[in-house]
């Protein structure tokens, strides 16, 4: 979407019901007592690992919502109110499927594949597969999960840390347990974070001088996991940043553009994209066009339909499926059906959806069944589906927001998309970005300039050697999965591996020789990764630094545990427009 339609959107966006969830997550809210948790980055990862004043027009193209913006206590999730068993409506002797969605172009394909949002003989699901689909527009979370609780639905919709999130309420009672069948979309450019001042990187959230930074965001949302999951990467305690938290993300763009005292704040499209044109000093740190592979959109049925009716659900995957295909055909009549469904402009809903029907354009990349194995059933895909609720999972629970994580196989119905594989066979993943070859050399690692972000690694190497030993330091298979994991992640960036060496023999061993040692040593981590998960060569650029690169505090070759500490690699994320 272009930055003027982002801007016309948003305007025509204020007559419709504020657009006040127009990511979901805003009324999430009964209050705990805690308003910044501090949590150890280490200690998370390692349980992953097991389981300036704005102009005046500025206000006016911002997202108004329905809530003022103003700030509002730390929140956790409320508890479900009330179970039943599921709704068993007919229709001409079809059973009718109760599926909520909200306003999101990536429900582009179900409602193409429905004929809009009514159960309808020219559906789909009607004409191939026996059973009626009727759509809903509920953009409150909390309410939609209830409708699913109580039967009144059949289907939850959410991302997958949404789902995380709801899932040790939900998990109670046999019935509700949500069933994950199918990925829709990731989030490719709708999320991200801006800031002003100084911060140029997420490394730059670091306190400094003795001052946190001061954040503005929407608690339990896409946005709090994108920040946290982006602090941890970086090696940074959240507890570090003083968090504040806004209603929902349209009144933390505001109080950010209103309060010059807020360092920055993570909100959706089109408020990132705004803010940052229109407020001078202001910049976009990162986004999910980068981060393409974090926030993943999903939906869950309930357990008891799953287990009584797995042929309609079945027949949902596949529906979608050619939803999908519709939408990459003809652009425009997903543009016209969106339109018809969510009441805007069809010019507008054109944009969401992305000219080329949600490939490399529009705010969502639209995820067909390659890509959904991809998700769901290879176990070393770095951005795979147990990684993400891994993540989000643990993210939450050490923040205090859940007090139990669910295991991912108590909810991901992974035999669904394994039964259609001959089917599918010939489809193709579309998700693979262009990286240039030459790209990587023409970027400055060392400058820092446009860098998301720095995770620092420690690699014991055998003294004068580059190969990678696990019997010489039992933590390599970890750590190599942990940077193939941030390079999962990133999927749209380039990934830069500097490796350094402590300077006790500065000296006496010739800078080259120390330089060339380095440079070996980072590309065996780089040639460890791209065997374990085949990703685009293109992708890495390898950097020796030699002594040349102490951290600092560490300058004194001398000491023995600042050495050790030199001795590590580096792993740099730069988008993939630094190297256009």
């Amino acid at each position: 979407m272009t930055t003027r339609g982002k801007i016309v959107l948003t305007i025509l966006l204020l007559a419709v019901v504020g657009f006040g969830m127009y990511r979901w997550w805003d009324k999430i809210a009964p209050q705990s007592k805690s308003q910044n948790v501090s949590i150890n980055p280490a200690d998370v990862k390692q349980k992953i690992k097991e389981a300036t004043a704005a102009p005046d027009d500025l206000s006016k193209v911002l997202l108004a919502g329905t809530n003022a913006a103003t700030l509002v206590d730390r929140s956790g999730i409320p508890v479900v109110s009330g179970v039943s068993d599921y709704k068993k409506e007919m229709k001409e002797g079809k059973p009718v499927v109760e599926f909520p969605i909200n306003v999101w172009p990536g429900w582009a394909p179900i409602i193409v594949a429905n004929a809009g949002l009514e159960p309808s003989d020219q559906s789909v699901f009607a004409r191939k597969y026996g059973f009626y689909v009727r759509l809903a527009i509920v953009d409150d979370p909390v309410k939609a999960r209830d409708l699913f609780a109580s039967g009144q639905s059949h289907v939850l919709w959410g991302t997958l840390d949404m789902i995380a999130l709801f899932a040790p309420e939900l998990v109670k009672d046999s019935r509700t347990v949500p069933v994950v069948c199918q990925q829709i979309d990731f989030s490719a450019g709708g999320d991200g974070v801006v800031a002003r001042g100084e911060i140029r990187s997420i490394n730059d959230f670091r306190i400094a001088n003795g001052k946190r930074k001061k954040v503005v965001l929407a608690q339990n949302s896409p946005s709090h996991y994108l920040i946290m999951s982006l602090l941890i990467d970086a090696g940074i305690d959240p507890g570090d940043v003083d968090f504040k938290w806004a209603a929902d993300a349209p009144s933390a763009a505001k109080i950010f553009v209103q309060d010059s005292s807020y360092d920055a704040f993570v909100g959706w499209s089109p408020d990132i994209y705004n803010v940052t044109e229109k407020l001078k000093g202001t910049r976009l740190v990162v986004t999910t066009g980068t981060a393409n592979h974090l926030i993943a959109d999903v939906w869950a049925v309930r357990n008891d339909f799953y287990k009584d009716h797995p042929e309609i659900v079945a027949g949902l995957v596949k529906g979608i499926f050619e939803g999908m295909d519709m939408v990459r055909k003809d652009p425009k009549v997903a543009a016209r059906a969106l339109a018809a469904a969510f009441k805007l402009p069809e010019e507008d809903c054109g944009k969401m959806v992305g000219g080329d029907g949600g490939i490399t354009e529009g705010d969502a990349h639209l995820t067909n069944y390659r890509e959904n194995a991809k998700f769901f059933l290879d176990p070393f895909n770095p951005a795979n589906f147990e990684v993400v609720w891994n993540s989000a999972s643990t993210i939450y629970k050490s923040l205090g927001t859940i007090s139990k994580t669910v295991r991912s196989d108590q909810v991901k119905a992974h035999q669904v998309l394994a039964a259609m594989s001959e089917a599918y066979k010939d489809v193709r993943d579309l998700s693979q970005p262009t990286f240039k070859p030459s790209a990587l050399m023409n970027m400055s690692a060392e400058a820092g300039a446009g860098q998301i972000l720095t995770k620092a690694v420690l690699v014991a190497f055998e003294p004068n050697k580059s190969t990678l030993n696990a019997e010489y330091d039992s933590t390599i298979p970890a750590t190599l999965e942990e940077i193939g994991k941030l390079a999962g992640k990133f999927g749209n960036a380039y990934i830069i591996i500097e490796g350094n060496t402590d300077a006790s023999k500065r000296g006496i061993v010739p800078v080259d020789l120390v330089r060339k040692l380095s440079y070996d040593r980072a590309d065996a981590v780089r040639r460890a990764i791209m065997d374990k998960y085949q990703f685009d060569p293109n992708k890495f650029k390898v950097v020796g630094n030699g002594w040349d690169n102490p951290l600092a505090g560490c300058t004194d070759p001398s000491n023995a545990e600042n050495n050790k500490k030199n001795r590590r690699v580096e792993v740099k994320v730069f988008p993939l427009e630094s190297g256009s």
